[in-house]
């Protein structure tokens, strides 16, 4: 296996099944998950058009001391490739991880900087939810128009559809909705 460096300058354009599959079911509890996945699609302009150049994959560990976060990596590429500040942009990401503090407020900043730019977070799992600095970067970026959700069925295929190496393997949902009634009460919780 080799060793993980992060490239904000190259998403990658699928991930493999068996890592779809372990990455990114609903858990409350996902031990042995130190990677984030971030798969994103770009919409551009006034009629919020979409092709495979404009979606992709960006993966980091977890951990507060690495390098560079996928939502760091994503912001770093999107900045690259959308330097235009004028045009509409509607950006959607489904993380296997929510953001943590520092890069929720990266990207309220990033908002800031692109006021043209709505962005829709869905996450298949809440990141140290119960920590209060954590829940406070999950509202910092509703406050800033977020659309904050936990990944749901429809999601999930979304996902295995535009993002998964999949082969022609048929979607299964199975295992993938464990804990969704929980994380989805508890992001409402917070986000109140």
């Amino acid at each position: 296996m080799e060793p993980w460096r992060p490239s904000p300058r190259n998403p990658m354009d699928r991930i493999d099944p068996n890592t779809f599959r372990f990455h990114f079911p609903n858990l409350l509890y996902a031990s042995g998950r130190k990677l984030c996945y971030l798969c994103f699609q770009v919409e551009t302009g006034d009629y919020f058009s979409c092709d495979d150049s404009d979606r992709g994959v960006f993966r980091n560990k977890v951990h507060p001391w690495a390098r560079c976060h996928a939502e760091q990596c994503f912001l770093s590429w999107f900045r690259d490739q959308y330097p235009c500040r004028d045009e509409y942009y509607n950006v959607t990401w489904f993380l296997s991880w929510s953001p943590c503090p520092t890069c929720a407020e990266e990207v309220v900043e990033f908002l800031e900087e692109y006021r043209n730019l709505t962005l829709s977070i869905f996450t298949s799992r809440l990141y140290y939810f119960y920590h209060p600095n954590y829940q406070q970067g999950l509202r910092k970026l509703w406050d800033a128009g977020v659309q904050l959700d936990i990944m749901s069925c429809d999601d999930f295929e979304h996902c295995w559809d535009n993002f998964v190496d999949h082969k022609g393997m048929r979607f299964q949902r199975r295992n993938l909705l464990k804990d969704y009634d929980f994380l989805a009460a508890e992001l409402q919780e917070i986000l109140r």
